[in-house]
């Protein structure tokens, strides 16, 4: 892992530090437009993990943001103590998704502050046991990453702005990542695919670029078909819970991969991990911003989860077997 500062000797308050962006977003889908949102990564993966853990968001705010929108969070223990309030615009982003809400183009991305004002980590936060680095920007990983004391799993988290634009150093961080998650349009761009989205192969070719790099594990999320999970020589085909609406898919991978990582700070199989991740994402997609998430509760995720298929595909090792 990158190395940090070893000055600061207090145990942490949080078992999951997410370093990324506390955003207003504007959506504008089949099911509407509304402008204003709270959103973001930090927002979306640490609402998911508070159901079942405890985090806290790594970011710099505008004074823009009505602060008054973080109340919801504080209200299921997020904690605060590493979001620095700068002078200047907040983070906003926008964009508009097809029919099936499967494809999205981004409008506009106006990181502000964000941007400019480097990530500090709270005292009491930098002993986080996990660390998701979801930042769209590679330095502001770097900042945060310099600060955290040997968490015991980094996982890596983006955007299709940082691969695109930045993709040599994201590359670089993957290096000191132990987990990524990323979807098939960032995975795409990181190898350079020269064919369609849609090529089975792209996977496959994806983790092989991403396993020599590093990472133990691999996630590529697919929408609304759910998500394949790779690590050693198995794939796992994890399902999308069925007949659920979606509204707003925005935030969808972010609070999957909350889901995921809070599940696995309870000592969960990695695979039962990755359900809990999808069954907590179907609840971001059935309404604007945050509001369906914070519907959500331990037993109606769970309760998803069960109704998730799961499926080993050719060349993989069955679950509870070791590769």
């Amino acid at each position: 892992m990158i190395a940090a500062d070893r000055t600061i000797d207090e145990p942490s308050d949080i078992d999951l530090a997410v370093v990324g962006a506390i955003a207003l977003d504007e959506i504008h889908s089949q099911a509407g437009d509304i402008d204003q949102l709270l959103g973001g990564s930090a927002v979306y993966a640490c609402l998911a993990a508070s159901l079942l853990t405890t985090c806290a968001p790594v970011s710099v705010i505008g004074d823009d943001l009505d602060r008054g929108l973080l109340q919801p969070l504080r209200d299921r223990g997020v904690r605060f103590d590493s979001v620095i309030e700068a002078d200047g615009a907040n983070f906003r982003w926008g964009c508009q998704y097809s029919a099936s809400g499967d494809i999205r183009e981004t409008l506009y991305t106006r990181a502000g502050v964000y941007d400019s004002v480097p990530v500090v980590v709270a005292p009491l936060h930098r002993r986080a046991r996990i660390a998701l680095l979801t930042a769209g920007n590679p330095d502001q990983n770097r900042h945060a990453m310099a600060q955290l004391i040997e968490p015991e799993l980094v996982a890596i988290d983006t955007i299709e702005r940082e691969v695109a634009e930045r993709r040599d150093e994201f590359r670089a961080q993957l290096r000191h990542a132990d987990l990524v998650s990323i979807n098939t349009l960032e995975a795409a761009h990181l190898i350079q695919w020269p064919g369609s989205l849609d090529d089975p192969a792209l996977a496959e070719a994806a983790w092989t670029d991403i396993r020599s790099l590093g990472p133990r594990t691999f996630v590529l999320k697919k929408a609304s078909q759910g998500v394949e999970v790779f690590q050693n020589d198995r794939r796992t085909q994890i399902g999308a819970v069925p007949d659920v609406d979606t509204i707003d898919p925005t935030g969808a991978g972010d609070s999957f991969a909350g889901g995921l990582l809070s599940s696995l700070a309870q000592g969960t199989d990695l695979i039962e991990a990755a359900v809990w991740g999808c069954a907590v994402a179907s609840f971001a997609i059935e309404r604007f911003g945050t509001e369906g998430l914070l519907r959500a509760s331990p037993s109606l995720v769970s309760a998803r989860a069960g109704a998730i298929t799961v499926s080993e595909l050719d060349g993989s090792t069955p679950i509870g077997e070791t590769s």
